[in-house]
């Protein structure tokens, strides 16, 4: 059995946005003081791993590779794309199944010599075979042409959104859908149609090793332009630029380590010396006047506003919590050996930390910024220290899918004249469920954990 990926260990569970450590308003109080950065660093690791992440479903990253016994595939012996794509899948996939019509069976023997071996069956399965692929937790690739056929429908289901439910089903448990969708012709009956082929990739983008990232890594996709790729996800929306943590203000000298979702920060300065005269009450270099909004304190945290494929970003938000009490105590019963768990409740503080709206819309960049009109630090009460959280948030977006459309539609054999846009339409109609909107419109994207000196 090869190692799982534990998405416990992986996801955020975010009661709101992005939170910041601060102390309980009005009440000056002893907190913990770590006896290094480097314990700091790892309490705060411990700290998140405890309280603020959800369970998730396990995944193998053992591929199962499902294959439609049809032209497509027959043909597919032809196609350099497919050709290229060969090596991964006999490298990777630990079963192999074949679609032959209503039967969909295990095949033993060499997945070379298998896939070198197809033959056409008609009335393909695709439908279970895709639930099949949803109800594993196992890495999982289909190849077929989309069409799917039932002996009891007169007709080819060229607007039946069959693998809706199974698109959903995957999305719903965080996991990530990629699609390389190639054109090809198929003759039939004297007619040549324009087909698709589709591989369709069900796995999870944070799974180190996960086929999709062997697939890139191994093929010039670039050499295929004909050869179109989509992305689906309702959740951890990726991050557009390799970085290990956001950029502290300098005037703060932060000691900051990233975590991959969150990270941690120290702050060396004192706030009247330096984080309220030259952070929150910043002034223009070139002007000397103040600037609205004082200094970013940090940022340049860029996501990929389109991670989630069928829908794009548009806005973001940033919440603060109070979580000085909540670490000390931790840190405190872990020290002592004494067990540590369950679930707390930080208080939310509004109107403390926003993030520069202009910069995320022109940029998809974040940066954040004390709300200097509404800015209160006698909310920050910890002595000799205080702590914060920041969790960022998605708070809304829009579906863009109807640019993508065309990549899912083919020509129809059994009604000619006519597009068959059943894959098309069970993407349509999974990114309209309510459970896929509110994942993505509640998606946590980063978070980060702030020591602090006292106010």
């Amino acid at each position: 059995m090869k190692p799982k990926l534990k998405l416990q260990n992986l996801l955020l569970a975010v009661s709101g946005c992005v939170a910041f450590i601060s102390c309980v308003s009005g009440n000056t109080y002893n907190t913990y003081v770590p006896e290094s950065t480097e314990e700091y660093f790892k309490d705060i690791e411990d700290f998140d791993e405890t309280y603020f992440r959800h369970g998730g479903e396990d995944i193998d990253d053992e591929l199962v590779l499902y294959v439609d016994y049809s032209t497509c595939n027959v043909l597919g012996q032809n196609s350099p794309f497919y050709q290229a794509l060969v090596p991964s899948w006999v490298d990777a996939a630990d079963e192999y199944y074949s679609i032959k019509g209503a039967q969909i069976t295990k095949e033993e023997g060499n997945v070379f010599s298998l896939l070198k071996s197809i033959t056409n069956y008609d009335y393909a399965d695709l439908k279970t075979a895709a639930e099949k692929m949803a109800e594993s937790r196992n890495e999982s690739v289909l190849l077929t042409d989309g069409e799917y056929f039932q002996k009891s429908i007169a007709l080819g289901n060229v607007n039946n959104p069959y693998l809706k439910d199974a698109f959903t089903k995957w999305l719903k448990k965080g996991h990530d859908i990629y699609i390389f969708s190639e054109p090809y012709q198929e003759p039939y009956k004297g007619a040549i149609y324009n087909k698709k082929r589709f591989y369709i990739i069900f796995t999870d983008s944070r799974l180190e090793g996960n086929i999709y990232d062997k697939i890139t890594q191994t093929v010039k996709l670039e050499a295929y332009p004909q050869v179109e790729m989509f992305h689906l996800s309702a959740s951890h929306p990726a991050l557009a630029a390799e970085s290990t943590h956001t950029t502290p203000n300098e005037m703060l000298s932060a000691q900051v380590k990233g975590f991959g979702t969150f990270e941690a920060q120290e702050w060396q300065v004192d706030w009247e010396d330096a984080i309220e005269p030259y952070i929150v009450n910043a002034v223009s270099n070139s002007t000397g006047q103040p600037l609205p909004d004082g200094a970013a304190f940090t940022g340049k945290l860029k996501i990929d506003r389109n991670s989630f494929g069928g829908y794009r970003i548009t806005d973001v938000t940033v919440r603060s919590y109070d979580i000085s009490q909540e670490f000390t105590n931790f840190c405190n019963a872990k020290n002592a050996g004494q067990k540590v768990g369950g679930k707390i409740t930080p208080t939310e503080y509004k109107n403390f930390v926003k993030i520069d709206e202009s910069e995320f819309k022109k940029h998809g960049v974040i940066d954040l910024h004390f709300d200097t009109q509404n800015f209160d630090p006698s909310i920050l009460t910890g002595a000799p220290c205080t702590y914060f959280k920041l969790d960022i948030c998605i708070s809304s977006t829009e579906n863009i899918f109807k640019q993508y459309e065309a990549m899912f539609t083919f020509d129809s054999i059994d009604q000619p004249g006519q597009k068959n846009v059943s894959l098309a339409e069970s993407i349509k109609q999974c990114l309209a469920e309510p459970s896929i909107k509110d994942m993505m419109a509640t998606s946590p994207i980063y978070t980060i954990y702030v020591k602090a000196n006292k106010r």
